[in-house]
């Protein structure tokens, strides 16, 4: 459960039982889960994103973060810098989404080996359709680890900020936190952001508001327009 990234472990807390998002914060859970993967490229320098609201590639991929390759692979083939609109636009609403639950499958996947997941398999029409479902007990470990690093005396991890970020910004964390937990976290999460302790991490932070902010309005309005 240590190596995991703060992507595959929102993964494991937004997917439910039968290897779906769940319905009711589907657009949320989307958005958070695109914004997680782009600020991991972000993060280990593969993408720039800069004053344009624009996502440049400045790295080859190698071989971290394999989950992730689809996306980075779709921003690569793109001619000129994609902006969020686009990418938005592109991964969760052009093609049925199909961008998007290639990445989402990716991540399913890369949790497999670790036995953090259970491969669902389906019978459609023309295919079988896989999806990967979170163990229980897998959910279970991240957020007895958001809990204790949150809410007990000490350094949180940066990773657990951004996890802690994404449960927020994807209205979730009432689904695992009391009432009582959920405020102590936002309060935490507030008080990192004006923190000297934390200031190294200060600029993802702002990523992470920023373009998570601009997705969903995006989102919305992309959704409203093709409703």
């Amino acid at each position: 459960m240590n190596n995991l990234s703060y992507t595959q472990e929102f993964y494991l807390c937004a997917i439910n039982s039968k290897g779906k998002i769940p319905v009711l914060k589907e657009a949320e859970i989307q958005v958070c889960l695109l914004a997680g993967s782009i600020l991991e490229l972000i993060e280990f320098d593969f993408l720039k994103y800069n004053e344009k609201k624009e996502l440049i590639v400045i790295k080859d991929r190698d071989n971290s973060l394999p989950y992730l390759k689809t996306l980075y692979d779709s921003i690569v083939a793109f001619k000129k810098p994609k902006d969020l609109k686009g990418l938005v636009d592109y991964y969760l609403f052009s093609l049925s989404g199909r961008e998007f639950k290639k990445l989402l499958n990716a991540i399913g996947v890369s949790l497999l080996d670790s036995d953090l997941v259970i491969e669902l398999t389906n019978q459609g029409i023309t295919k079988n359709k896989t999806r990967y479902a979170p163990r229980e007990t897998a959910v279970t470990k991240v957020i007895e680890k958001v809990r204790a690093e949150f809410l007990e005396e000490g350094m949180i991890s940066d990773e657990t900020v951004y996890l802690t970020s994404l449960l927020d910004k994807s209205s979730l964390i009432g689904d695992y936190f009391s009432k009582v937990e959920s405020k102590s976290l936002k309060v935490r999460l507030k008080e990192i952001r004006q923190s000297e302790a934390y200031s190294s991490i200060k600029e993802m932070l702002d990523y992470f508001e920023e373009i998570i902010a601009v997705m969903i309005v995006i989102s919305s309005t992309i959704s409203s327009i093709s409703s």
